[in-house]
């Protein structure tokens, strides 16, 4: 087969901006039949963009995409389903309170012969088929929030092999999922390919990118840099292609100098969540917490700063017991908390980044009823250089920005308070390379100037390479801690799945 037959979609001299931002650059290459092929990039490289443009939710300003060997320039992202090419985005297309046969159905709705009423036996038919073929059988009256996240993806892809998608575009689907949840995404991903359907992918995991990858397009700033095959590549040169540099260490060094205890918990407990949690953790000092999902980790960082109540247990700040009763009493104990969510609870994404970094620091550092406003902008500039947001302007809207400057955002947002304590839950979900490298040199200047950090995270290699220390959950219960130099991943493994930690492997095997 010769290879414009291989090629299933061809990207032309393809351009796309938005205000003050050249999206994409000047993009040409192309994509071939049946294979799944990954999109590697910075947040902000234009990975997301190319996704929108393939799949007709922006249009391009010039140039020229080629599907199937015709002309491609869909009016919207329905039209592009019907013809062929559907999108699963990271935050999912669902209404939760609808049942799963309503959302698959969603805006294809099959109709009686009167035109009046929907079909609902029809519907019902059609999708257990569907499902079937899958090997997959779900109660189709069962509501959407009712099912995993893992099962919600897979829901989504049926609903592409419904419309007989020829290519299906995901764009990192696997971030909130669970390790389990993620093995069966992939075998599905795998089942797809065997049915010649093309698969688009977007990931920042690089174990994820080389376990499935035929092909590799790496972007920067807007531009594509390189396409191959995933064998042409390794870590190393993924990214240095990504970030236009060579990259020797993915951990910057750490040198920790530890002062007093600033955070002790004692005999922390909320009934059927979690129960004694005693810990401290002193300034200067980044304490790893880790754990299965469903652990306990997340629910006892929310109980520290007020956000769940707690049954029994006493916190200590510097120094001081507290009687934490809601957010506002943490804040002003010293305790901040940036959530693994930045979307849903960290940023306000309608408004822009003067108004997020300054939301905090209104009530608890200006103190004023009138918005003091030279020293709020004098603030959140000092914040935007602090921590190298790259945006237009402090006007440009949160959700305009890629997810490593979200996240830097609501960092700046929470360090214009000036807290002793930060705890970070997963702070680089979603983050790149290169951007995840400028968070943990973040972290370790903060630690520098005397602040205690805590955090939460499901990422082995992360925890390892950033922790001074860590404690693992198991069960809502504190299963152990291990130094820096003495953890290993089968001994924290081990730990975490209830085990006890002189039966860890030294070699982390």
């Amino acid at each position: 087969m010769g290879e414009k037959l291989d090629t299933i979609l061809e990207f032309k001299n393809v351009n796309k901006s938005f205000p003050g931002v050249k999206a994409l650059d000047d993009v040409s290459f192309c994509v071939k039949r049946g294979r799944i092929h990954c999109f590697i990039g910075e947040n902000g490289a234009g990975k997301s963009t190319m996704m929108k443009v393939i799949n007709g939710m922006y249009k391009p300003d010039s140039g020229m995409i080629m599907f199937d060997g015709k002309e491609w320039s869909p009016k919207s992202s329905a039209q592009s389903r019907l013809q062929g090419i559907a999108m699963i985005h990271q935050e999912l297309n669902i209404i939760p309170d609808m049942t799963i046969l309503q959302n698959m159905y969603l805006g294809k709705e099959i109709f009686q012969k009167n035109h009046l009423l929907m079909d609902d036996r029809r519907m019902e038919k059609e999708a257990e088929e569907y499902l079937e073929q899958q090997g997959l059988f779900y109660d189709l009256n069962k509501k959407m929030k009712d099912i995993s996240l893992a099962e919600a993806q897979i829901i989504e892809i049926i609903k592409a092999i419904s419309c007989n998608a020829k290519i299906i575009l995901m764009d990192e689907p696997t971030s909130s999922l669970t390790e389990k949840e993620v093995r069966f995404l992939i075998k599905k991903i795998f089942e797809l390919k065997e049915k010649g359907i093309t698969i688009i992918f977007i990931s920042h995991k690089m174990e994820e990118v080389f376990a499935i990858a035929d092909d590799i397009s790496i972007f920067r700033d807007g531009k594509h840099i390189v396409s191959g095959p995933a064998s042409a590549f390794t870590r190393s040169s993924i990214i240095e292609k990504m970030v236009g540099r060579e990259m020797k260490e993915v951990y910057p060094p750490r040198t920790p100098k530890y002062g007093k205890v600033l955070l002790k918990v004692e005999g922390l407990s909320r009934k059927g969540v979690f129960q004694d949690i005693s810990f401290e953790v002193r300034g200067g000092e980044i304490l790893g917490v880790s754990g299965l999902v469903g652990a306990g980790r997340t629910e006892i960082a929310r109980a520290i700063i007020g956000l769940d109540k707690k049954d029994k247990g006493d916190i200590y700040c510097d120094g001081k017991k507290l009687n934490v009763k809601d957010i506002n009493d943490s804040i002003k104990s010293g305790i901040a908390m940036i959530s693994e969510d930045r979307k849903r609870y960290g940023l306000v994404l309608l408004r822009d980044i003067e108004e997020n970094i300054g939301l905090v620091a209104l009530k608890h550092k200006f103190k004023r009823k009138v918005i003091p406003l030279r020293e709020e902008r004098k603030l959140v500039s000092r914040m935007m250089k602090d921590f190298a947001i790259k945006a237009p302007s402090p006007l440009t809207q949160a959700r305009t920005l890629s997810g490593g400057n979200q996240q830097k955002v609501v960092l700046a947002k929470w360090m214009a308070v000036s807290p002793k304590v930060l705890i970070m839950d997963e702070p680089t979900r979603g983050i790149d390379v290169g951007t995840k490298y400028e968070i943990y040199k973040m972290m370790n200047q903060l630690t520098d100037s005397g602040m205690a950090i805590i955090m939460i995270n499901s990422d082995m290699e992360e925890l390892l390479g950033v922790s001074d220390r860590i404690m693992i959950i198991s069960q809502g219960k504190v299963a152990g801690e291990l130094s820096r130099e003495d953890a290993t991943p089968g001994m924290i493994m081990n730990m975490a799945v209830g085990g006890r930690k002189d039966m860890g492997c030294k070699n982390g095997e």
